[in-house]
């Protein structure tokens, strides 16, 4: 069972004085659990110049590869994911969002 909750986030485009601007909407829910990062993948990531800080696991249905989420009032980029048994996935977080 999921004991957390998550938004989703998707990349909108829309247009203010006349200029294109890009924002992030969070509007899909998911159920998730939290974990920590592991120490291999923490320092594999650093040597790349990700920071992960979280992992969220969720149903691999709920996922389909956007690259935001609002966790806990905080957003997030999706660094990685992989599925992992009983149809679930690992989402790798990274504190703040690039909507560029």
């Amino acid at each position: 069972m999921f004991s957390d909750i998550a938004y989703l986030g998707t990349v909108i485009e829309s247009m203010e004085h006349g200029e294109k601007v890009k924002s992030i909407m969070y509007n899909k829910l998911i159920y998730c659990n939290e974990k920590s990062v592991k120490y291999s993948e923490f320092y594999q990531a650093q040597a790349t110049g990700f920071k992960p800080e979280i992992v969220l696991v969720t149903s691999q249905f709920d996922h389909n590869k956007e690259k935001y989420i609002r966790y806990k009032n905080e957003e997030y980029t999706i660094i990685r994911f992989y599925k992992v048994k009983n149809e679930k996935i690992e989402l790798v977080l990274e504190r703040g969002v690039d909507s560029g």
